[in-house]
């Protein structure tokens, strides 16, 4: 019965040990509660527990004495891995290794007057193969806290350095989800364009395995994206650095515009001085020689200077026009009246510049068509896109026509004006309405005027409430459109 009881008392005890060794945090409570459940077995006059470098790790007593013949023992039971006791003076001295798979991690001492029975030397034996289980358990649990911290510092010390960056940084796993981005991507995130095209770059590399570089506009901004593939864990995933480009693009368009702007002053420099330089000429000739011209002579050269004058005063017209729209300062006078009566003056005005290129001029209009806008300006507009027509006509085509028609649709009207003439290429389709773009030197074809016709005529347009477009064909033709509002 005695033997039984003992039983129950070492599962007891062991049971409690775990428990409360289960719990602890740090090597030194585990210790404490070796030490204080020691206590409950043997009366004990102090109990110290080694390091395996033998300094007293924890006791309960402030001053130990480990003397000579002690500690030899001490080692002889790490060496050896196995208890043992020291008897000295009435009083036993008992060591217990602290031991866990031929790994020795210190050293129980108990020194007591007392000599404990076999169980409770078992007892204690195990509990301090326990003890040996748990405190090599909490140190690898503080190395790893090290290392995670460790790992935490440098994460953040990254972190630091990337969000310290002006670009934006981000790396998408294989299912496209974020698990590494700096704040600048952070702020940006909900920009869906950018991310449609962050998704849609990362994909391209998943799916070829090679460098991706495009550019996106989201929200005004230009964006560079460069993205990579990397291996992490056995995962392919998607690192890509994105780039603010937006200054760049300003300064490339302004550097593109400067230029512009000095072809232009150039092209405009040379358009005036060719009427000036035959007005000078004619008028030079005439003074010099004005008593020995005849009638006719003298009639062919005052047309010429009178053509001519013509020719500066419509260049001198467009650049006024323009500097209005630079300035924001033209305005309309609007008044009602047909705009099929306006074509047909159009058409008859400019028959002479059709004949000189044998280009065909048409009209296809059914009808009066009433409109509320400046007559002038619309005049502008007719005259600008036929005579635009008639220049880009093919050189050599035998059949070459400059179209107007017209078309009601609702409350506004479409007036085409069409061309069987060079065509535009698609690059230069947007730009011919832009400040400063010539279409002429775009293709090296000889034209007159200063470039800045169809600027002009989009402004007027938009004036009015309408809008113009075009459709063309290098070597086919084009068609510019334009709707304008029937107003009152």
């Amino acid at each position: 019965m005695a033997l039984q009881m003992s039983s129950n008392r070492i599962h007891m005890f062991i049971s409690s040990f775990i428990r409360e060794s289960s719990n602890v945090k740090d090597p030194d409570s585990l210790l404490l509660s070796l030490i204080k459940i020691v206590q409950k077995f043997i009366n004990c006059e102090w109990i110290a527990i080694l390091d395996k470098d033998l300094n007293v790790r924890k006791s309960d007593l402030n001053d130990i004495k480990i003397e000579q013949d002690l500690l030899e023992m001490i080692k002889w039971s790490m060496e050896k891995m196995s208890p043992t006791s020291l008897v000295k003076d009435q009083s036993t001295t008992l060591v217990f290794p602290l031991m866990k798979t031929n790994k020795v991690l210190g050293v129980l001492l108990a020194k007591t007057e007392e000599e404990p029975v076999f169980e409770v030397f078992e007892l204690i034996s195990t509990l301090a193969f326990l003890s040996a289980v748990v405190l090599e358990n909490l140190d690898l649990y503080r190395s790893l806290e090290k290392q995670h911290a460790i790992v935490e510092e440098t994460m953040n010390y990254m972190r630091q350095i990337f969000n310290s960056f002006p670009q934006i940084v981000v790396v998408l796993n294989s299912q496209l989800n974020p698990v590494f981005s700096n704040l600048q991507y952070l702020e940006r995130e909900k920009e869906p364009k950018l991310v449609e095209a962050i998704e849609k770059v990362a994909r391209n590399v998943l799916t070829t395995g090679s460098r991706q570089v495009k550019e996106v506009e989201s929200e005004g901004t230009f964006y560079s994206l460069i993205a990579e593939k990397i291996e992490y864990e056995g995962e392919t995933q998607v690192l890509l650095s994105i780039t603010d480009v937006t200054n760049t693009k300003e300064l490339e368009r302004l550097k593109e515009i400067d230029k512009l702007k000095t072809d232009f002053v150039a092209s405009i420099s040379h358009e005036l001085r060719t009427p000036l330089a035959a007005i000078k000429a004619y008028s030079e000739t005439m003074l010099s020689s004005l008593n020995d011209l005849d009638k006719d002579t003298l009639s062919d050269f005052l047309q010429t200077v009178y053509k001519e004058s013509l020719h500066l005063e419509s260049l001198l017209d467009e650049l006024l026009d323009f500097a209005k729209i630079e300035q924001k300062a033209m305005v309309l006078d609007k008044v009602r009246f047909d705009l099929t009566e306006l074509i047909k003056e159009v058409t008859q005005s400019m028959s002479e510049l059709a004949k000189s290129k044998n280009v065909r001029l048409e009209q296809d209009t059914n009808g009066p068509i009433f409109i509320f806008a400046d007559k002038k300006r619309i005049r502008q507009v007719l005259i600008n896109l036929i005579s635009n027509g008639v220049k880009y006509s093919k050189e050599n085509h035998e059949d070459k026509f400059v179209k107007v028609s017209t078309k009601l649709n609702g409350t506004s009207v479409v007036v085409s004006v069409s061309d069987n003439g060079i065509g535009i290429p698609q690059e230069y389709q947007q730009k011919v309405f832009e400040k400063f773009f010539r279409v002429g030197s775009a293709l090296d074809y000889r034209t007159e005027g200063a470039g800045i016709g169809l600027t002009i005529t989009k402004e007027i347009i938009e004036l009015h409430g309408g809008k113009i477009w075009l459709e063309s064909r290098v070597d086919e033709g084009s068609v510019f459109y334009v709707q304008l509002p029937l107003g009152e």
